[in-house]
């Protein structure tokens, strides 16, 4: 339960699309422009959550080993996550949101965000290993949106105050964020083979 909550805190607040678009659109154009696309990451993140969720649900009934495997593949998929956020350079300038369809625009972000899709997927998974109720799993995306909604509030806020911070330690936070991600990837992948 522990190597869950950790992945769950990690995996939520930790650099992602979703992340990074609202933090530096934040820092750029702005907290309050910036509030559509976040709006958007709450209900496309909830949409995600509930699809993955619903297809969890069947599988973890129906298909067992397919649990195991979609918590290891989600694993390494974090792992490489963190692997390109160590690598990462200066390319932030490519991840400025902007126009008037922001809202929409964060909505389909969701479904091609590989981050989110896995994320959702593992997290679904580990809700059932755990032997929490099926039935719940709308209500368990639900709360899994909210909190990704308060994380890119969170990195919206963060990059307008200390965004001369974040320019001048970029590198140093990728990698403690890369660090974190990792650690929470190994422990999916320790929890899906137990």
């Amino acid at each position: 339960m522990a190597g869950f909550i950790t992945y769950i805190l990690i995996s939520v607040f930790t650099p992602g699309p979703n992340n990074i678009f609202s933090s530096i659109s934040s820092a750029r154009v702005g907290f309050k422009k910036t509030m559509r696309f976040m709006l958007g990451i709450l209900v496309g993140t909830f949409l995600v959550f509930v699809i993955t969720g619903l297809l969890n649900v069947y599988l973890y009934t129906n298909i067992r080993i397919i649990t195991q495997i979609i918590g290891v593949l989600g694993g390494l998929f974090i792992l490489y996550l963190a692997l390109k956020m160590f690598l990462s350079r200066k390319d932030e300038d490519k991840l400025l949101i902007t126009g008037d369809k922001l809202f929409f625009m964060a909505i389909m972000l969701n479904f091609i965000n590989a981050k989110t899709l896995i994320f959702g997927l593992t997290v679904a998974t580990f809700y059932l290993e755990l032997g929490f109720d099926p039935n719940f799993i709308i209500l368990f995306a639900f709360l899994m949106a909210v909190l990704c909604y308060i994380s890119v509030i969170v990195w919206g806020l963060f990059g307008q105050v200390f965004k001369e911070y974040l320019t001048r330690y970029r590198v140093i936070y990728n990698i403690v964020m890369s660090l974190l991600l990792a650690y929470s990837a190994v422990m999916v992948i320790v929890e899906s083979l137990t």
